[in-house]
């Protein structure tokens, strides 16, 4: 396998795209150079864009989030579809998939929200203050009493530091970070009462990190998707996930942007969430070497591209993976999305 410089290498073959946001077009703080630009020319060839998103926001407010940046529906992208609206039409429109997953019907079930719960608007969920009554549990964005957990910059008890990859491996009430801040046992702590309750979480962002704007700098921080692999790998909780990799959010974009007969192409910046996703779904995907996926091959110089994408699946993706599946390599590698202008 080769890397293509930017999407203009190899997207003459398709007619749709469906894009990533987070490293693949949004570096956590701002969009790529070129970004709009490129959006732009594809538009003009007459591509149709749709942003797929594990953002667990609703897609209204993820498209707003981005005007201010310049992105504007219509001229650089068709449809935005996020994890969120996802989970949002099941449970108005096929709340029997939630049925299913839990054993009872929806409209009895009782709801603990942990975060922003406005996917919930209209839902007629019933939301319960403590733990102890909900049959779920909601995980959005986890914030530690201080805010944002970096996974870069943590240590062990030996004050050893601690890889990325592996934090989902290792006790998290013994990890802590420079100044001895504990963010992580603060959520293990919780998931261990959820556990001995007995209790299902559900989430709609399974990503494990994500970049971010803070500490005046951009960082991988934990996201729902790593609360929800620690649940499952450390106190064999149940959870229900809804977003990428699961097949059903590229069924649900296909219907948005009415490609069910299109040939599409997946852009994004993970092989455990955007790759896996895609092949499951039968398409085609493309990995840029930006966002995750670039923090990690810059740890890899001096090996080649297929080198690189063995070691992303079988040692790093392994490890980070809530799908529990035999991880694949993509159609193709990208060095960027974007066209640079410069």
């Amino acid at each position: 396998m080769e890397i293509n410089e930017d999407i203009f290498s190899v997207v003459g073959r398709y007619n749709t795209l469906f894009i990533d946001m987070f490293g693949v077009l949004f570096d956590g703080s701002e969009l790529y150079s070129g970004t709009l630009a490129t959006l732009s020319k594809l538009k003009s060839m007459g591509k149709k864009i749709v942003l797929l998103s594990n953002t667990s926001q609703l897609s209204a407010d993820a498209k707003r989030g981005y005007i201010e940046r310049g992105m504007r529906c219509g001229t650089h992208y068709d449809h935005f579809v996020t994890s969120g609206e996802f989970l949002h039409d099941i449970l108005l429109h096929h709340s029997d998939v939630l049925d299913r997953h839990i054993g009872k019907k929806f409209s009895a079930v009782k709801c603990l929200f942990i975060g922003n719960s406005n996917i919930f608007d209209d839902t007629k969920i019933s939301e319960v203050p403590t733990y102890e009554e909900a049959d779920l549990i909601y995980v959005a964005t986890p914030r530690s009493h201080y805010g944002a957990v970096r996974v870069d910059n943590l240590y062990d008890e030996n004050n050893e530091k601690v890889d990325m990859e592996d934090f989902l491996d290792r006790d998290w009430t013994k990890l802590k970070d420079p100044q001895g801040r504990q963010g992580l046992a603060e959520f293990a702590f919780q998931l261990e009462k959820f556990s001995k309750a007995g209790k299902t979480l559900f989430l709609s962002n399974p990503d494990i990190f994500a970049h971010c704007g803070i500490d005046n700098g951009k960082y991988p921080v934990v996201m729902q998707g790593a609360i929800a692999c620690y649940y499952e790998r450390f106190f064999k909780g149940k959870v229900i996930y809804f977003g990428k990799p699961f097949v059903g959010i590229y069924d649900f974009a296909k219907k948005i942007s009415s490609s069910e007969n299109d040939k599409i192409l997946m852009v994004g910046d993970t092989l455990w969430t955007d790759v896996l996703g895609a092949y499951n779904a039968g398409i085609d995907s493309a990995l840029v070497m930006t966002g995750i996926s670039g923090e990690f091959f810059r740890k890899m110089r001096g090996k080649t591209l297929n080198e690189k994408l063995e070691i992303l699946s079988d040692r790093i993706g392994r490890k980070l993976s809530c799908a529990n599946q035999n991880l694949k390599n993509p159609t193709c590698v990208l060095r960027h999305f974007y066209e640079d202008l410069r």
